[in-house]
């Protein structure tokens, strides 16, 4: 039998290259355009920019305009809808937006996961989280319902305050002992215990969230007002996703507990 041995080269690299494009396209679902900007010296003076806003772009200009939309809407000031990105980011450096930047924490089953963070200042400075997860076939945001089981979101949710209300009364320990220890006084403790039974021990809501390859995290902080944030509670609520495999929608168990 003769082969055409300059044929089947021919062909490999064909297909090699049909390969290769395929990969490309399937790892190219969305890619992020930054607007890099700088502070007012006024606020925080930098010589480079420290405000990197993120600009979701796929192939769909209807699913591009209803991620930015809800991004905008979130992180920059409230009462920009008729301003362009550019024009709302100016607006915040204006009145003290000092630092802002994105994570991308997930990135498959057609959801784009992410965080941004902000720091804002005036009399004092003040940061916040936004989180977003996003189907990048539709732009819709997803919520924890499409992520858990209709009938265990309640289980799912009970469980998570639970674990919060663990680590306050860790929390709340180490704070009388930081008290007999006299590294705080009374008025200070009495503060402190007021701000976690009234601001944080009431609930958690489940809809704040970030994915990750192997986890989701919830977020709920436990805030104090600024003259005691240095004493603030630190704690992760962080779920592998086997460990909560019982609570996930068909799909997701699907993909991650494998």
């Amino acid at each position: 039998m003769h082969y055409d041995f300059g044929r089947l080269y021919k062909m490999k690299l064909f297909l090699l290259f049909i390969f290769f494009v395929s990969s490309c396209v399937n790892a190219q679902d969305f890619t992020i355009k930054e607007i890099k900007l700088k502070p007012k010296p006024k606020f925080y003076k930098s010589t480079e920019a420290t405000i990197i806003f993120p600009v979701v772009e796929t192939s769909n200009k209807l699913v591009d305009k209803l991620i930015n939309d809800k991004i905008k809407k979130d992180v920059l000031a409230e009462d920009n809808d008729r301003l362009s990105t550019r024009k709302a980011l100016d607006g915040d450096i204006h009145h003290g937006l000092v630092n802002l930047s994105y994570e991308v924490t997930f990135k498959k089953m057609n959801i784009l996961s992410m965080n941004v963070y902000s720091e804002a200042c005036g009399a004092y400075c003040s940061s916040n989280y936004n989180y977003f997860n996003f189907d990048l076939k539709t732009g819709r945001s997803l919520t924890i319902a499409d992520l858990i089981s209709d009938d265990k979101v309640d289980s799912f949710q009970k469980m998570v305050f639970i674990d919060k209300m663990k680590h306050l009364d860790q929390y709340k320990k180490e704070m009388q002992d930081n008290l007999s220890k006299k590294e705080i006084d009374s008025a200070t403790y009495d503060w402190i215990s007021e701000q976690v039974g009234s601001n944080c021990s009431t609930d958690v809501p489940i809809q704040n969230f970030s994915l990750s390859d192997s986890s989701i995290t919830i977020s709920d902080p436990c805030e104090f007002p600024h003259v005691i944030k240095a004493l603030e509670p630190t704690y992760e609520l962080k779920y592998a996703y086997k460990s909560i495999s019982g609570f996930l929608m068909p799909a997701f168990f699907r993909e991650f507990v494998k």
